[in-house]
């Protein structure tokens, strides 16, 4: 039997307002019945969160109802992987520890059904956005300043991070960072290396297509569209929860 596998990723969950962010964890409780139902495999490639740190003995309240959906798909028997993004890369033993969800901070390779596989959130991937790739993002992936950052109060450090994820939308490069080409570029040169398929995310362009003998899947958003991937039947799709008319 051929397994099946859902893909996720760039929910941004608590970016927007209350209405939007309940009906992003409405459209979320859906899509885990339906890995329920199907008894698949969940990979989530990163920025399920808008933001994300964990302290010790703190996590963010306002995610509560999420973790708890997370919990229940562990409960069910269902395997999550993580796969941190540019704005949840400080994930870590809280999903390992009290989750039970396995957390990867690099491209992680998959064989599924005898294929290779390469997923990754996309950050960094291709070319462009350079502000982020050697400015930024070695700065948010240092431990230095993981640690520095971890001596500030959440109720100082949770509000600044928040800020600092807005910006980084808008105006940090972001709209450069819409541009799907790179990632399709970059996910052409893996295929071309002898992956079947490579699966993305972050740039918040759904995307399928055939490219060297192989399939490139990027997952799009969780936000609006609603988008998210599935493998099922030897082959990747590109799939959506529509929101309530």
């Amino acid at each position: 039997m051929s397994s099946v596998i859902y893909f996720l990723s760039d929910a941004h969950l608590g970016a927007g307002p209350e209405p939007d962010e309940r009906l992003k964890r409405e459209r979320l409780a859906e899509l885990f019945e339906r890995i329920k139902a199907d008894r698949a495999g969940l990979y989530i490639l990163g920025d399920l969160f808008d933001f994300w740190f964990e302290y010790r003995t703190v996590v963010p309240a306002g995610h509560l109802e999420t973790i708890s959906l997370l919990r229940g798909l562990r409960d069910s028997g269902i395997r999550v992987t993580f796969i941190a993004g540019n704005h949840d890369y400080w994930a870590g033993r809280f999903f390992v520890d009290g989750l039970g969800i396995r957390v990867v901070k690099r491209r992680l390779e998959l064989a599924i059904d005898g294929r290779r596989f390469l997923l990754a959130h996309g950050d960094g991937e291709g070319t462009g956005d350079w502000g982020y790739r050697f400015l930024l993002r070695p700065v948010l992936r240092c431990p230095v300043s993981i640690w520095l950052f971890s001596l500030l109060h959440p109720d100082a450090a949770i509000p600044f991070a928040r800020w600092f994820s807005r910006a980084s939308r808008t105006g940090l490069g972001r709209p450069a960072a819409r541009d799907g080409g790179p990632l399709r570029a970059a996910a052409a040169e893996l295929l071309g290396r002898g992956f079947d398929g490579v699966v993305l995310g972050h740039c918040h362009a759904p995307e399928l297509t055939a490219i060297a003998g192989g399939t490139y899947l990027n997952l799009g958003e969780f936000f609006s569209r609603f988008t998210y991937g599935v493998y099922r039947d030897g082959s990747l799709r590109l799939e959506n929860l529509s929101p309530p008319s």
